[in-house]
């Protein structure tokens, strides 16, 4: 892949952008339509929070190739590493991962339901940073809500219908994205298994009080496309019965939990989440999105693979597939601080259970007796686990229409039923001290490429 990414420290214009559409875009926006046509754009895909790139940043195809092929080999290796590591003694992974009690209860109560443990790993995100050294894994993302998810396809739609769409057209070049939304329909409806007069009727469940599941309505929309009825509300609103699972005195098919991990341990009462696995269990619904993800997705999980204790069970392939993408990652404990502490600069820690790039503490912006107190004060936070990774300096890169010159990218490719459905991009300017995240304000878009219109007759 050295021929997609750049390699070298200086302001670069990235490989992996198709020269056709960059100079469409010079072209397009020489004419003065493109204002209009970028204010219509950014109006079509408004979302509170959200920055949507404008123009669409045009990948070549054999970059998108890269991307995706990078990203399933990775997401394959991560959740399937560990069970060859312990042998398949599950108790022995979740030692490692030391998660409390109470949570590894729970997830391998969830993990024996064959039905859940399906579900578990059949939607994930690698984040894959673009540096100098190539794409480099910053984490994997396991769960049935991911972002990402409720950008790519609208994303797709608007730049197909946005003027410099049209533009590119008159020059014989068609915008092309994946169909994110039928692939991720075709692999949730894989997962149901209700049966009843009528559609299907799928609850959106929030767990939060505060969360009003705000701008979803492209996700309730996709539902509806495939023939199912939605509603939406919170997890602790349904009505649970040995009969099955209600809402509003109608019986609900499958439940979708637009919830984190994070979230179940905040919000959910254990004893709910047990019901809800139980009645799966009995096929009286389908809980999609029960605890059983939370243990492919934590990020103590990548440690695995540089522990001196596993590295011998690594092939040659995925020991230079962890050498080119993986950076050195260690779970903080009284093992490791000395070494934190050695490599400050060149540093991240972060919880292991954690999203959204909350949470991230940046050796590089530290002091080191500043360092050192951030350590010691997260070891000794009761029940929580950190990891260390090495921060590989993501690459400075030009972007056509950007507001500045240097962006950092990072591309995330869904995986649905180990199916690439599309990349989630987003970039922003340099910042040492934080993820390239959306919510942080790093503007979003979905990967694109351009075909060739061939000509009728």
């Amino acid at each position: 892949m050295t021929a997609f990414w750049p390699g070298s420290a200086q302001l670069v214009a990235w490989e992996g952008l198709d020269q056709r559409a960059v100079a469409g875009w010079k072209q397009y926006a020489a004419t003065g339509a493109s204002e209009a046509d970028g204010a219509a754009f950014v109006e079509r895909l408004h979302r509170p929070g959200w920055v949507h790139t404008y123009p669409p940043q045009i990948l070549t195809g054999e970059a998108v190739t890269a991307v995706e092929t990078t990203g399933l080999r990775l997401a394959e290796l991560i959740t399937g590493f560990p069970e060859r590591a312990f042998g398949g003694d599950r108790t022995a992974w979740l030692e490692y991962l030391r998660l409390p009690s109470t949570d590894a209860e729970l997830i391998a109560e969830a993990l024996d339901h064959p039905h859940l443990a399906k579900v578990a790993t059949a939607f994930m995100r690698p984040d894959l940073v673009v540096t100098e050294n190539g794409l480099k894994l910053v984490e994997l993302n396991v769960a049935v809500s991911l972002g990402g998810l409720s950008t790519c396809a609208p994303y797709t739609a608007a730049a197909a219908d946005s003027g410099f769409a049209r533009h590119l057209a008159a020059q014989g070049l068609r915008l092309h994205g994946t169909d994110t939304s039928r692939i991720w329909l075709e692999v949730f409806g894989s997962l149901l298994r209700g049966t009843g007069e009528g559609p299907l009727h799928v609850f959106e469940a929030a767990a939060d009080p505060a969360d009003a599941l705000g701008g979803r309505r492209f996700f309730a929309d996709m539902i509806r496309s495939a023939g199912y009825r939605i509603s939406s509300g919170l997890i602790h609103d349904l009505e649970l019965s040995d009969e099955g699972v209600a809402f509003g005195g109608e019986r609900v098919h499958a439940i979708f939990t637009g919830y984190t991990w994070d979230e179940t341990r905040r919000f959910v009462p254990p004893a709910l989440t047990r019901r809800l696995m139980e009645l799966d269990a009995a096929g009286k619904v389908d809980f999609i999105g029960s605890p059983a993800a939370a243990l492919y997705d934590n990020k103590a999980n990548l440690a695995l693979l540089f522990d001196p204790r596993f590295t011998a069970l690594l092939t040659p392939e995925e020991r230079e597939l962890v050498r080119k993408h993986v950076p050195e990652t260690r779970v903080l404990d009284a093992t490791t601080l000395d070494w934190a502490l050695a490599a400050r600069p060149l540093l991240v820690c972060k919880p292991t259970a954690a999203y959204g790039g909350k949470d991230i503490a940046f050796g590089l912006v530290h002091s080191d007796a500043a360092w050192e107190t951030e350590l010691r004060r997260r070891l000794a936070r009761p029940g929580e686990v950190h990891v260390l990774q090495r921060r590989e300096a993501p690459a400075r890169l030009t972007l056509p229409g950007t507001a500045t010159a240097e962006r950092e990218l990072v591309l995330a490719p869904l995986l649905f039923g180990g199916r690439p459905a599309g990349i989630f991009v987003r970039h922003a300017p340099p910042r040492p001290d934080s993820a390239i995240n959306a919510s942080g304000g790093a503007e979003a878009a979905g990967a694109l490429t351009l075909r060739r219109i061939t000509p009728l007759g």
